[in-house]
């Protein structure tokens, strides 16, 4: 961190690796950054605050890539609930009950939790 309170640009291109890398000590090997200097700037608010916020935004990328895929898969599924294969009819049948199953459990859950906030019930979920 400078003495602005702003990250580093050593710092900022250590992020990404760190992010992509499967453990801190693989990231920093990979950014060519010791570990010790790593974990120094992981004891800084600010480049904590960076490292989450670069973390949120990848898993929101990556939410945002499945949701935009969502309807295609459905449709590949309604469509194999044609199929003249009975199996993969059968399995097709049985992955969409599933869901719906799921689906249909959260949105109670959702509402039992909404309902005991509302008359003050600890949950016991």
């Amino acid at each position: 961190m400078d003495d602005n309170g702003a990250l580093t640009d050593k710092q900022l291109r250590v992020i990404p690796f760190l992010l992509e890398a499967p453990s801190i000590g693989e990231g920093c090997k990979q950014a060519r950054v010791s570990k010790a200097t790593v974990y120094g700037w992981l004891k800084q608010e600010a480049f904590k605050a960076e490292l989450k916020r670069q973390r949120e935004e990848i898993i929101k990328a990556g939410i945002d890539r499945l949701k935009a895929g969502l309807n295609k898969a459905i449709d590949s599924l309604l469509e194999l609930v044609g199929s003249t294969n009975e199996g993969v009819r059968r399995m097709a049948c049985k992955d969409i009950l599933e869901f719906a199953f799921k689906g249909i459990e959260q949105d109670l859950e959702k509402r039992l939790e909404a309902a005991e906030r509302a008359l003050g019930i600890k949950s016991a979920i």
